[in-house]
């Protein structure tokens, strides 16, 4: 096998696994296959990066061995727009200056684990159990209210002006992480591999599921509280609990 032929099929090869969550090259990177191709792993990049955010890929990453990652659980990117510049190859487009403009991945965040939306569905039944609010992805956003917004004041959107550089996902403070980044062409059939593939379209049926689930609770949680009045009836308490009519402290003073 001639050396196009091998470099073919070590850059087309379904099974080689480009694509993680939360691992993304860094601003400027052309197409997987072509930057597998074009990048040296001279590290300019690493070492021109003023928040140690550029990482070589050690051993475990299989064949991106020695070529430069953002481990956004890590340490996210701060979108200063050095690294491009300096790539001697062009597996970093050396023309790209406006953070706008970046295309590394799109940000994902987990209803299920998200403090401000388990609050806000708590708030809907009328109790909340942890009573945690938070908005790191929020604040640390470089591009905050053109990327991420805050529905009702509370509910953290990820919009289509997101770059996905990574820094709401290191900043999230649960475990796992409720924000993930979805790196660029993971999305893409040709270029994800199978086992991407099959894991990108159960998250998607997932999240019609959680969205479904949510719409219908929600409804009818918020009708239940428009019938319950808190003037001459006693709640029913679900735990074995009775309602004191009066409090004796009350009527000694």
């Amino acid at each position: 096998m001639d050396k196009k032929k091998l470099q073919k099929f070590f850059n087309t090869n379904p099974f080689k696994g480009f694509f993680k969550k939360n691992r993304l090259r860094p601003p400027g990177a052309v197409e997987e296959p072509k930057f597998m191709e074009l990048c040296i792993r001279c590290a300019r990049c690493i070492e021109v990066c003023p928040y140690d955010s550029i990482k070589r890929a050690d051993i475990f990453e299989r064949l991106q061995i020695g070529t430069p990652y953002i481990f956004a659980e890590e340490k996210g990117c701060y979108l200063c727009m050095k690294c491009p510049s300096v790539c001697p190859t062009g597996a970093l487009d050396n023309n790209l200056k406006e953070p706008e403009k970046v295309e590394m991945g799109i940000a994902v965040i987990n209803q299920e684990t998200c403090l401000n939306f388990k609050y806000y569905l708590d708030e809907e039944k009328g109790v909340t159990e942890e009573g945690l609010l938070c908005s790191f992805c929020y604040d640390s956003c470089p591009l905050r209210d053109r990327a991420i917004v805050m529905e009702h004041f509370i509910l953290p959107v990820i919009t289509d002006e997101c770059v996905g550089c990574g820094v709401c996902t290191e900043k999230c403070p649960t475990t796992p992480k409720s924000v993930n980044i979805i790196p660029k062409g993971m999305e893409q059939k040709e270029l994800a591999g199978f086992y991407y593939r099959k894991l990108r379209i159960n998250a998607q049926k997932k999240s019609s599921k959680i969205k479904e689930e949510y719409e219908n609770k929600t409804e009818s949680e918020v009708k239940k509280k428009e019938n319950i009045s808190s003037f001459g009836v006693k709640p029913e308490f679900k735990n074995n609990f009775e309602p004191m009519d009066t409090i004796d402290e009350w009527e000694e003073q």
